[in-house]
């Protein structure tokens, strides 16, 4: 599409539906989401006595383990019996 000197003249009123429902259901819900887990965040610190920095570096490690956990449970029950030495 190009945009020609006409472009303003011919464009409608207001923003796009999906513009209006992203700005006005999807943003806010999503800003509260992220306000509520820094409260949680702050108070968790606060209890614990620690930063904030290094609940989250905890919270990212016991995640990446529990994948690697999960990934290598799921290699030993997919071949079962066949065990090589390393």
């Amino acid at each position: 599409m190009t945009v020609d000197r006409d472009y303003m003249l011919r464009k409608g009123d207001g923003p796009s539906a999906p513009k209006l429902f992203l700005d006005t259901q999807v943003v806010p819900r999503l800003v509260n989401a992220a306000g509520g887990a820094e409260v949680a965040l702050d108070r968790a610190a606060r209890m614990a006595g620690v930063r904030p920095s290094l609940l989250i570096a905890g919270a990212a490690g016991a995640l990446s383990l529990m994948a690697v956990a999960a990934v290598r449970r799921r290699r030993r029950d997919g071949r079962p019996g066949r065990r090589t030495a390393r």
